[in-house]
């Protein structure tokens, strides 16, 4: 996997809307997060664009991501938020010019399938991380600040969290790989589904009925894609459970209750939880028995 160029505070991040239709004061909450954090800012010529429920039309909205990619100036990219679209634009993309001056690009949610072509296409790191409109929006924690700056400087840098919720038990190291549960779920049958075999699998979502999660997975199984895998990690399933308590942490252990493979559950990262930055592509090590997960020193 290709590392890009550390981007450290006083360098210059671009922000782009691949996907949903941005609220204007979101994004200038968000910029100026990012302007406390010690960066630069630089947005898209069309980021502020509206069509229906997209930020612009697929050639606008591929257009600024072309651009930001192309900026000798512009050290990384971070969306600014997800909604529907990013897909879109799959397409359109050349990895050649990611290749050409690789850079980290930053999101999740449906973003999930633009970081996944460049992980699998370009053979480029990417960050699931918080985005502009939203979480730099509301205020990062300092713990999530902190690790955003970390990885930006240093994406390969090491990190270990404490996962309290074991599915199933084992020890397993894999390139980490995934995101947004329902926005893989719908590339499945195309060039563009999420490759798993010896992969850390990450899995999050927000707002989706106990029994549409358990069809997405059913899915993914049914497709394969949890046949190779190395290991699962659940992040933050908020507002998943309907009216009822622990519905979705029910729907994960009886899924993974035979999983030959280690699963744990909790992962504070996605939506509505602290959304700790997780870099795609590299090695990480989830160790069950022990309680934790954590990337691999190189």
């Amino acid at each position: 996997m290709i590392l890009p160029p550390p981007v450290r505070p006083g360098g210059t991040i671009g922000v782009v809307a691949p996907g949903g239709a941005v609220k204007a004061d979101a994004l200038e909450r968000g910029v100026a997060s990012l302007e406390a954090l010690g960066f630069r800012v630089r947005l898209g010529e069309h980021v502020r664009a509206r069509r229906r429920y997209l930020a612009g039309t697929a050639d606008m909205r591929h257009a600024d991501l072309a651009a930001m990619l192309a900026d000798p100036d512009v050290g990384a990219i971070v969306c600014a938020r997800g909604g529907y679209g990013t897909s879109q634009l799959l397409p359109l993309l050349d990895p050649a010019l990611l290749m050409a001056r690789p850079k980290l690009v930053v999101g999740y949610s449906d973003v999930s399938p633009l970081l996944g072509w460049i992980v699998e296409r370009c053979g480029v790191v990417a960050l699931h991380g918080p985005m502009v409109a939203t979480d730099l929006a509301k205020g990062l924690s300092e713990r999530s600040g902190a690790r955003l700056v970390d990885l930006l400087a240093s994406p390969d840098a090491p990190w270990r969290e404490p996962v309290a919720d074991v599915v199933a038990g084992g020890v397993a190291t894999g390139r980490l790989v995934g995101g947004c549960l329902s926005s893989l779920a719908a590339l499945l049958g195309t060039p563009y589904a999420v490759e798993t075999a010896g992969a850390v699998l990450f899995l999050e979502d927000v707002a989706e009925r106990p029994y549409r999660v358990d069809r997405m997975l059913m899915h993914l199984k049914l497709a394969g894609k949890l046949d190779a895998v190395a290991a699962i990690v659940l992040g933050s399933f908020a507002e998943c459970d309907g009216r009822d308590d622990d519905v979705v942490a029910g729907v994960f252990r009886d899924f993974f209750a035979d999983a030959p493979y280690p699963v744990v559950a909790g992962f504070p990262a996605g939506h509505l939880s602290e959304n700790l930055s997780l870099t795609f592509g590299i090695p990480v090590r989830v160790d069950a028995d022990a309680g934790w997960v954590g990337a691999v020193a190189a």
